[in-house]
Order: C-alpha cells, then structure tokens, then sequence
C-alpha cells in the first residue's frame, strides 16, 4: 500500500472512533469513495487531504455530504446539505503548474476567480477551502454587489483570465454574478478549520495584500 493510502487508513482509524455508529459507516463510505478515487487517478493526495478533514467536521455536525460531485459539466469537490440549502466548497491548494513558473500570483488569481465564476451558479452559497499558507488572490470586485460592479473592473479581470481560459472563456455577465460567501482556512496537521466571511478574509490579508500585491 502506498504512503496515501495508509495516511488515509490511519485517518480513519483515529477519527472513527468518536463517531456513533450512523456517522461512523457515512464517515467509511466518504474514505472508501476517495480510495476508489485516487486509485482511478481521479484525485489527488494533498487536496484530498483538506477535502477529508472538512467532510469530517460535518460529519460531526451530522449534515449530509457529497465528494467528488458532478454538477453540470463540472466536479465540485464538497457539497454540503443544510435542511433549506446547500454550500459547495472547492479547495485550492495554492498548487502552480511548472509552465506558470513564471507568473505565479497571475496564474492563481485566474484560477481562483474562474473558480468563482464556474461554480457559483450551481449553488446558494459558494465557499473556498485553503491552507493557511496559501494566499488566495481574489479581486476586491468580489466584495461589491452585482449592480455596483463597473464594465471597466469586469473587464481588465477578463483580460487576465483570457490568457489562462482561452478555449473556455469566463464571459463579462458571469463575473458580474460572482459570488463567494465564505472562506475556509484549513490546517490539515492540526485537524482545525476556521470559517470566515469575504471581508474578514480580506481583513486577516490585507497587509500582506498591501504590501507585496
């Protein structure tokens, strides 16, 4: 077995124990899901990790669960069920392809709004999940409503994306409509997570942001 796959194991086996019997067996069918899953190379292991340690907690919070969900012709990566709505959750990673080497922060600002923009639409609330050492680059569009949000700012954010979504362009009216609800910082080794809105995110950043951005 490789070294995933036994982190996996040894994750539920010192996890499981404090789960009653109903979120215990759900809890099993999320690990056997993501096995499954990273055995057809569907997933991968640093991002699996944060998506089980979020899919733990609501575990705990007994709320209903997907991993790995299809939703239109995209993957969400969590969705959570509360009893009038849902939140679908990606995470990032921060992870930079060696062909962005060289525009790193570029690289993950487009991905991370193109994220935004795709996935939104599917949902009532959309959430970001990401390690405490990784910044996410997020325009400050983000924090305005729909109407408040000029053509000139949708637009220079367009430009950007275009360099990097060339063959599925983000079109002007989905970055009008983005949306992002919340934002979870999710520290895998200490098995903590804390959820903040957009603008305590934007606060908790704003110096590093002002300062190298």
């Amino acid at each position: 077995m490789n070294k995933f796959l036994l982190e996996v194991e040894e994750f539920y086996l010192k996890n499981s124990y404090e789960l009653d019997d109903d979120k215990r067996q759900i809890f099993k069918q999320i690990i056997d899901r993501v096995v499954q899953l990273y055995l057809r190379q569907y997933i991968k292991s640093n991002h699996t990790m944060m998506e089980l340690v979020l899919a733990l907690e609501f575990i705990k919070q007994g709320k209903n669960i997907e991993l790995e969900k299809d939703v239109g012709n995209l993957i969400a990566d969590l969705i959570v069920y509360n009893q009038n709505y849902s939140e679908l959750i990606e995470v990032e990673t921060g992870f930079v392809p060696p062909e962005y080497s060289g525009d790193p922060v570029t690289y993950r600002f487009a991905r991370e709004v193109s994220k935004i923009a795709r996935y939104c639409k599917f949902t009532r609330y959309f959430s970001l999940a990401c390690p405490p050492f990784h910044i996410l680059q997020l325009p400050e569009m983000i924090l305005k409503k729909p109407e408040e949000r000029t053509y000139e700012e949708l637009s220079n954010i367009k430009k950007v994306l275009d360099l990097y979504y060339k063959a599925s362009p983000i079109e002007i009216e989905e970055l009008r409509n983005a949306k992002l609800n919340y934002i979870y910082i999710i520290n895998v080794d200490k098995m903590k997570i804390k959820r903040v809105t957009v603008e305590e995110y934007f606060k908790i950043t704003y110096s590093c942001r002002e300062n190298f951005y």
